[in-house]
């Protein structure tokens, strides 16, 4: 998949295009690239997604995403997508009204023949372009629209805010079956004072970028990817309270049955169940006990 970004000069002729923030690619997200490949005909399948969303870029203090530009990439990849353009989220842009939008965007840079959305895309300056713009504009830009319905859990859209508030609850069950693949962490393993290692119990640790939204403090049963190849682990999500007087928060996850190092190795940490919160233990030997129970709990289970 080849990632551009509209900042170069790009000058697409003939494309099929979703558009969207995207964030976490979740099932709902699916559908869209499921209906790309089955209408893109030879043409390029595209991906327009906002670098932040534009409440993100009016406030600072916005809610963090459940993907990372990185992490996003390479879903949209795996879905099959060709090219994934980033849109620099700016004031020039949101200005854009709707015809602007439309032509200066996906028709003269984009080349769009057809456009693929869900009903509650909107777009252009505070937001005023919506589907029905789109439909009753086909004719005057040449352009085909398929519309998408939906995904539905329990009975309810999902959404990237509904992923959301499962993580932050810590429902990974949930929050899996509605994105239709792990919650994960990809990062480069950093060297910590190996604590764990001392312990009994090395980790491989990776520092979460700023961006990304975390489940709550505590310990999950994760499987870990490394070089292509994937084992059972346990993940601790959190500052190490014991042993540790730390504030930053990190990602410790120790391979269950493995002995290698794994220093400057970018991994992903796929998240599957919360088994308990962190806590401060009274000794040293009170938290091995407690990790050895950990371990038997998170070992072998699916995953």
């Amino acid at each position: 998949m080849q990632c551009i970004s509209m900042d170069d000069n790009i000058r697409l002729k003939n494309t099929i295009v979703t558009i969207g923030k995207f964030d976490g690619v979740h099932k709902g997200h699916e559908k869209l690239f499921e209906e790309i490949k089955k209408n893109a005909n030879g043409r390029q399948k595209v991906v327009l997604t906002f670098e932040t969303s534009p409440r993100a870029f009016l406030d600072a203090h916005a809610g963090k995403t459940i993907v990372t530009e990185a992490e996003k990439q390479m879903l949209c990849d795996s879905r099959g997508m060709d090219i994934y353009i980033r849109m620099p989220m700016n004031r020039e842009f949101l200005a854009l009204t709707p015809d602007e939008f439309v032509k200066k965007i996906l028709k003269d840079r984009i080349g769009a023949t057809t456009i693929v959305c869900g009903p509650d895309f909107r777009f252009g300056t505070k937001a005023s372009g919506d589907v029905k713009f789109l439909e009753e504009n086909q004719n005057k830009y040449d352009y085909r629209l398929i519309v998408v319905e939906k995904e539905q859990y329990h009975n309810q859209d999902i959404s990237s805010t509904s992923i959301r508030e499962k993580i932050l609850e810590g429902k990974m069950m949930e929050v899996n079956e509605m994105l239709d693949h792990p919650y994960c962490v990809i990062g480069k393993v950093e060297q910590g004072k190996k604590l764990g290692r001392t312990l009994g119990f090395p980790t491989a640790n990776v520092i979460p970028e700023e961006t990304k939204l975390l489940p709550p403090r505590g310990v999950y049963r994760t499987v870990i990817n490394v070089a292509g190849k994937r084992f059972h682990s346990i993940s601790n999500i959190g500052v190490n309270p014991t042993v540790e007087h730390g504030r930053n928060t990190k990602i410790e996850t120790h391979i269950i049955d493995f002995e290698k190092y794994l220093y400057d190795e970018i991994v992903q940490v796929d998240f599957y169940e919360f088994v308990r919160p962190e806590r401060t233990f009274a000794s040293v030997e009170e938290l091995k006990a407690q990790v050895e129970r950990d371990i038997e709990v998170c070992r072998g289970k699916n995953g």
